[in-house]
């Protein structure tokens, strides 16, 4: 039986966008590549993510690979927020849910920071674990198995729902059932399968 349900955030629940918003800010197409390269596509973000070091010392790092661009950098990392939405299915979907509902995400400080007001089902959920507070991240197993530990989960009576598919392999190697995440009609029609079969 499915008891347990495990949304990522980014992707999933809600929209991630850098290059809209660097559009948006009117930078252009070759200073977006510059900036991605920076920030938004360095290994750095990831380690970020991981909550090895302060949004401050990140932001020095960014710098550091692309200095002429030092000031759209530092409005961008100030800013990030701006990069996520709430996708218009994410509430109703979660409220519908006859399970227990956790979140499981890489997710940085500054990040979670600049964008709690927008990830309103926070609040409705039975757990929550952010890469950046536990230093540990997708796909690695001790992630999945810190979430299990806290709350108390059993991995076969759990579903992850994950737009990577090395993160749901990393899921299904510590035994939880994992649904790759491409859309939500596609994702919320898997889940319901699951929840009828299990």
């Amino acid at each position: 039986m499915i008891r347990n349900i495990i949304f990522d955030v980014g992707k999933v629940l809600v929209s991630y966008e850098p290059d809209a918003y660097m559009q948006r800010l009117g930078i252009s197409k070759e200073n977006q590549k510059k900036i991605n390269e920076a920030m938004f596509q360095n290994k750095l973000w990831d380690t970020s993510d991981q909550g090895l070091g302060t949004p401050d010392e990140f932001l020095q790092k960014f710098i550091a690979g692309a200095p002429e661009l030092a000031d759209e950098i530092t409005k961008i990392h100030k800013t990030v927020g701006n990069t996520v939405e709430l996708f218009p299915y994410a509430m109703e979907w979660i409220l519908d849910l006859k399970a227990r509902v956790y979140i499981l995400s890489n997710y940085s400080e500054n990040m979670l920071d600049q964008t709690k007001d927008k990830l309103k089902f926070l609040p409705l959920m039975d757990g929550v674990v952010f890469s950046y507070k536990i230093k540990k991240m997708k796909p690695d197993p001790e992630i999945y198995e810190y979430l299990c530990d806290e709350y108390w989960l059993e991995p076969e009576e759990s579903v992850f729902i994950d737009d990577r598919p090395v993160n749901i392999k990393g899921a299904e190697i510590c035994g939880i059932h994992g649904i790759v995440f491409r859309s939500y009609e596609q994702a919320k029609k898997e889940l319901d399968e699951f929840l009828k079969e299990f």
